[in-house]
């Protein structure tokens, strides 16, 4: 019932006026190694699809060969800002602290996939689901024309090889075990949020992407982003129900 709501919310948006999506998150939205990384799939898809028109992204950052490319992907950042002594890969800046820029960038729409950093630095992960949950009100709040924000989980990450995995602090598949401990509480807050009338909805990325996919252990190479590209335009074409 909610998601039907929602669709007709959108499509009364998109009877006046262009959607307004923001690609927000870290690297991978960003697009590490590859400028654009997966909004660059996204923006062909809509434009394949004559709908260039119907959706516009939007966020403080430029990049990418898209026809929208603004977004608010941060590469290295993690939900909250981390000090070098709490992590074991050295400070990190936090969306968090940068929801008052965002508040500036007003969307219908939100894509918010982060926390691959938190599990890297080792910050925090027991409260991980708690921290995440003040990032995704703060965005909310921040803005109220939001009629949907798809809360992506973790796609795996695989150590071994990796330049950004230590395996002496993630032995074995301990990065694994790690990453599947916060997609659980990811989903608890989803199935939370949802039942508390939040305009919060699921994104199984994990189910997208596989270790194959991984260019370095931890951001996709050009498949992955491919395949993440499909992924979020399926997404953004059954809230649009297109």
């Amino acid at each position: 019932m909610k998601h039907r709501k929602t669709v007709k919310r959108m499509r009364d948006i998109t009877d006046r006026r262009p959607l307004r999506l923001m690609c927000a998150g870290d690297s991978i939205t960003d697009g590490y190694w590859l400028a654009g990384g997966w909004r660059n799939t996204l923006c062909r898809l809509l434009e394949e699809n004559g709908l260039a028109d119907r959706v516009t992204l939007t966020g403080p950052n430029h990049g990418g060969n898209g026809y929208a490319p603004l977004h608010a992907g941060f590469t290295a950042y993690a939900v909250d800002r981390i000090a070098a002594e709490d992590s074991v890969t050295g400070e990190r800046g936090g969306l968090m602290q940068l929801v008052p820029v965002l508040a500036h960038f007003p969307a219908d729409a939100v894509f918010l996939q982060i926390g691959s950093n938190d599990v890297l630095s080792r910050y925090d992960l027991p409260r991980f689901g708690e921290r995440l949950a003040g990032l995704v009100l703060a965005l909310l709040n921040a803005m109220p024309d939001c009629q949907a924000l798809y809360l992506a989980n973790l796609p795996d990450m695989d150590a071994a090889g990796s330049p950004f995995i230590d395996r002496q602090i993630f032995p074995g598949d301990a990065v694994s075990r790690a990453v599947a401990d916060c997609n659980t509480q990811i989903a608890v807050l989803v199935r939370r949020l949802a039942a508390e009338g939040r305009p919060v909805f699921p994104a199984n990325v994990h189910s997208v992407l596989t270790k194959d996919d991984l260019l370095d252990g931890v951001h996709p190479n050009a498949k992955g982003y491919e395949k993440l590209g499909r992924f979020w335009f399926e997404k953004l074409a059954s809230l649009m129900r297109i």
